[in-house]
């Protein structure tokens, strides 16, 4: 998008209505408002409202003949406008300015923090457009139509009086984000729900093979299958700002309603994935510690010992024996609490020797144990010296191939300025809401393992 000085913006105008009058004049300002950023002196946007042009008395013209309507004809006026309009464009001598560039139909107030939920300033001031469309503020909902962010009603279920889809482009930025902060997202295998309910197919069995001799019939076999069945739920996610903060900056609050939502979406669902006992509590979802089967149980025998000393490398090792071969992929990994892994995995490892002086002074950056890297999971166990007799401290396997992730719809953003006493204290009210599902299906039985292993105390 160009930037333009005010100067030129207002000479432009004036030599608009000097040549087409008053229709001319309105057309050039209605044209570079909106393919031009106007800025000041100090190169800051200017709002279009506080723009005010005082046109200038053209000199007296000609007598006309009254045979006919002299008036140009308005796409003649348009044509003309426009090619003075790009003359004063590529004349302007104002540099354009640096950082983010918004449409210039919206000034907005320079913001001096860092973005860290979306890529830029930009995305940010666009998805803050979108919030206050979404709460009914009329020249945000103009905006939005106006740059190509159209709002998407939902009308499903409970959702029945009202609520917006988040738009596409910001729906991965809060994807990314719930990933990152997230692991049960980022690790489960994901599958997008077109509907309520998913059936996936799962093989538990194979064909047999024989060795056949000649002329001899072939023994027949058959596949088992069974079906992963994923039920959409819905988690949501509710937060405050003040109106004053929303009046002073659209950024600031779109940044902390995204990283808001998504933190606590992510927190929801790793909860559920690791600690679910499908209760309401968690959606109705059962997680690895109450899914597994005892093969994929090992137990440490430190029940009420001290993890620091208990767990030896020895008992690593038979914890890491018991995981099939087929779960040894490139996506198995270990997840633990971080307590637990410098009070048991590190303290290994350190035991082990071996170590450098730089290696101690610097530190890891990436966290790994017998080559397999070390998820950190703040939701799970963190009791160190005491604890409860049979509690999951860590995983080690795949979860691609032992738990299922359902997508059913993107977030949805609703506002409000009641609720929560939002009116009493000048507040608006902001929820987010999404639809998922998580099946832990590969939990093996009492004699044969799954793709992923538990470690109790």
């Amino acid at each position: 998008m160009k930037t333009i000085s005010l100067d030129t913006l207002k000479t432009a105008i004036q030599n608009a209505a000097a040549q087409h009058g008053e229709r001319g004049a309105l057309h050039a300002k209605a044209v570079m408002m909106n393919d031009c950023l106007v800025v000041d002196a100090d190169g800051n946007p200017i709002a279009p409202d506080a723009i005010d042009v005082v046109l200038q008395p053209a000199a007296a013209a000609a007598p006309m003949e009254d045979s006919a309507d002299t008036a140009p004809a308005a796409d003649a006026v348009a044509k003309a406008v426009r090619s003075e309009i790009r003359a004063a464009i590529a004349d302007n001598s104002v540099p354009v300015r640096k950082g983010i560039s918004v449409p210039s139909d919206d000034a907005m107030r320079p913001y001096g923090g860092r973005v860290k939920s979306f890529k830029d300033e930009r995305t940010a001031y666009r998805f803050g457009r979108f919030l206050f469309a979404a709460a009914g503020h009329s020249k945000s909902a103009e905006w939005c139509n106006r740059n190509g962010l159209n709002l998407k009603a939902h009308s499903e279920g409970v959702n029945s009086q009202g609520g917006f889809l988040v738009p596409d482009e910001f729906e991965a930025s809060l994807i990314n984000l719930r990933e990152m902060y997230g692991v049960a997202r980022a690790n489960c295998k994901v599958y997008p729900m077109s509907r309520d309910t998913l059936n996936i197919p799962r093989r538990i069995g194979g064909l047999t093979s024989y060795w056949t001799g000649e002329t001899a019939a072939v023994t027949e076999s058959t596949m088992t299958l069974s079906n992963v069945s994923l039920v959409a739920k819905k988690l949501s996610a509710l937060t405050t700002t003040s109106n004053e903060l929303a009046e002073d900056s659209i950024i600031p609050i779109a940044d902390m309603v995204a990283d808001e939502i998504a933190w606590e979406f992510a927190r929801k669902e790793d909860d559920a994935l690791f600690n679910g006992d499908g209760s309401t509590s968690f959606g109705g979802i059962v997680g690895l510690r109450n899914a597994l089967g005892a093969a994929s149980i090992i137990d440490s025998a430190a029940a009420t010992g001290d993890l620091t000393t208990a767990i030896t490398a020895a008992v690593a090792s038979k914890w890491f024996a018991a995981l099939p071969a087929y779960a040894l992929t490139p996506n198995a990994k270990i997840y633990c609490h971080k307590a637990v892994y410098h009070a048991v995995f590190e303290r290994i490892s350190h035991t082990a020797g071996g170590a450098t002086t730089t290696e101690v002074s610097n530190g890891i950056r990436e966290y790994r144990f017998y080559g397999y890297p070390v998820v950190f999971v703040q939701g799970m166990n963190s009791a160190i010296t005491s604890g409860t007799d049979g509690a999951h401290i860590a995983y080690v396997g795949d979860l691609a191939q032992a738990a299922a992730f359902g997508d059913r719809r993107q977030v949805t953003i609703r506002t409000s300025d009641s609720a929560l006493n939002a009116f009493e204290q000048d507040e608006l009210a902001i929820r987010g809401t999404e639809r998922v599902d998580i099946v832990v299906h590969g939990t093996g039985d009492a004699s044969t393992a799954g793709p992923i292993i538990a470690l109790t105390r």
